[in-house]
């Protein structure tokens, strides 16, 4: 990314941490560039949030993903998953809390926030493929579980979503553990360990 487009999204994520409307305008002058520069740059602004996202994205951990992928034990990878997101959560709580609220007014046919959400719904899809748990509901179930709107909800004002990652990892043990009951080889029931975390 070139020295101009760094500084435009830079720009764009302090006027989204700002009390003021969102507006091209408005990043195009604290960028001190001129609003024909933003267009030139990033054409709409849908194409802008969408770089805002991929930059909150590499300095969230959100690249940290594949280590859930690389984790052995399908419990442990999605354990995992989960602590990458609410990290991602914790370090830009109030810049997402601005990007959702955008998002419910854009009119383009896939938001940046909704494409994101689709991401992360198929990269759960694909680790319960991988455990065996391959179905629908659990898939929507964890979906629901690992989404900023869940965890911000949960840590309310006092807590970080970091703080809250043990109670949601505990959450999807205990969804995934009750679609797959008799899983665990006469050993600790996964489904009552998760439980005791609540």
């Amino acid at each position: 990314m070139d020295e101009r487009r760094t500084r435009i999204v830079a720009a764009a994520r302090e006027e989204l941490l700002s009390e003021r409307r969102f507006t091209l305008e408005g990043v195009a002058g604290r960028a001190q560039v001129s609003r024909v520069t933003v267009y030139a740059q990033f054409g709409d602004r849908d194409t802008l949030l969408e770089a805002v996202y991929d930059d909150l994205a590499a300095s969230g951990g959100l690249l940290r993903i594949p280590e859930a992928f690389a984790a052995a034990d399908p419990a442990a990878a999605l354990e995992t998953l989960v602590q990458i997101f609410c990290h991602f959560y914790t370090v830009h709580r109030l810049v997402i809390q601005r990007l959702r609220a955008l998002a419910v007014m854009s009119t383009g046919e896939l938001s940046g926030h909704g494409a994101r959400n689709a991401r992360r719904r198929h990269i759960i899809g694909v680790l319960l493929q991988r455990s065996g748990a391959d179905d629908d509901r659990l898939l929507n179930t964890l979906q629901a579980l690992t989404s900023f709107a869940f965890v911000d909800e949960l840590a309310g004002q006092d807590r970080s979503p970091d703080e809250v990652a043990g109670q949601v990892a505990a959450l999807v043990a205990v969804a995934v553990a009750g679609v797959r009951p008799g899983d665990h080889d006469g050993g600790a029931d996964p489904l009552n360990s998760a439980r005791r975390r609540l």
